[in-house]
């Protein structure tokens, strides 16, 4: 068989899906074992009791005071509820399900999960196709279409694109890698299930990394925390200030913003910063 150019990835995983062909027992295995693996990592005593450090998932957190309450408070992982730890793992079911398709679409699958380590900074990529450098997403389908419309340049609030950067970063004597100047997102819309593949040219981001990972390193060693990256908006007309939405999912609102109101709307919590006028549904605390 021809080896196959990461371009038409979407279109042959496609084709597996609609039965023409390509899942056999060799990717049975493959998918067994990733997801197995996986869910071992989730679930195992030694994941929970990981201690925080610097790592490339988090080095491009867009707000270093986030990254700093992570470092250098209690709260940890283990205090987040069952259900968002579920959605952990129901990505990690999604990654081992696209790479198994990624394969059984005849493309190369290489390389996952090997650690990767920059300047001391440690981390494992998802895996290489075709010779570039994949980081596998599963998104909600407003956070899909900017991946679709491959936008994370202007809107990023969870860092990918530096995550990716330390990925290829990192891979850049790795034979395995052919592309040394980009990598992509392999992205699955987990409501609609629609695919896509977001490939960026990463020169710009490899270019400032070195620096960044010590200015990084350096906010991490501060005895009190960072400037907050966002501040409040108001609340319609009302004269409430609330937390933007960046911060409003942020596992350390609570202590970033002491005095910090939650209250219960029909659409959804919204976190008040400043309570001009109370608001006429039921108010709730830090949980």
């Amino acid at each position: 068989m021809d080896s196959k150019n990461i371009s038409t990835l979407v279109d042959d995983i496609r084709d597996v899906i609609t039965k023409k062909g390509g899942w056999d027992s060799t990717v049975s295995e493959f998918f067994r074992g990733a997801v197995g693996d996986a869910m071992d990592r989730r679930f195992t005593k030694e994941e929970e009791e990981r201690k925080p450090t610097l790592r490339m998932s988090n080095i491009g957190t867009p707000c270093k005071r986030k990254l700093w309450y992570y470092l250098n408070t209690e709260l940890r992982t283990t205090d987040l509820p069952a259900g968002t730890l579920l959605k952990f793992a129901y990505g990690d079911l999604i990654e081992g399900l696209l790479l198994s398709l990624a394969k059984a679409a005849g493309h190369t699958v290489e390389g996952e999960q090997d650690e990767i380590v920059v300047d001391g900074i440690v981390g494992h990529r998802d895996a290489v196709i075709d010779g570039v450098t994949i980081d596998v997403k599963s998104a909600s389908t407003p956070s899909f279409k900017k991946f679709e419309k491959n936008e994370l340049r202007v809107d990023d609030p969870f860092g990918y694109i530096q995550q990716l950067t330390g990925y290829v970063y990192g891979g850049k004597d790795d034979p395995l890698v052919t592309d040394k100047k980009g990598g992509a997102f392999l992205v699955m819309d987990k409501t609609l299930g629609h695919i896509h593949l977001d490939y960026y040219d990463l020169t710009p981001e490899l270019s400032l990394l070195p620096s960044r990972l010590v200015a990084t390193k350096m906010m991490s060693t501060m005895k009190t925390e960072p400037y907050r990256e966002w501040e409040p908006v108001p609340d319609g007309k009302s004269g409430n200030m609330k937390l933007p939405s960046a911060c409003s999912y942020c596992d350390y609102k609570w202590n970033c913003w002491p005095g910090l109101r939650g209250f219960a709307y029909s659409n959804g919590p919204t976190y008040l910063t400043r309570v001009a006028k109370l608001p006429a549904v039921p108010e709730f605390k830090e949980r």
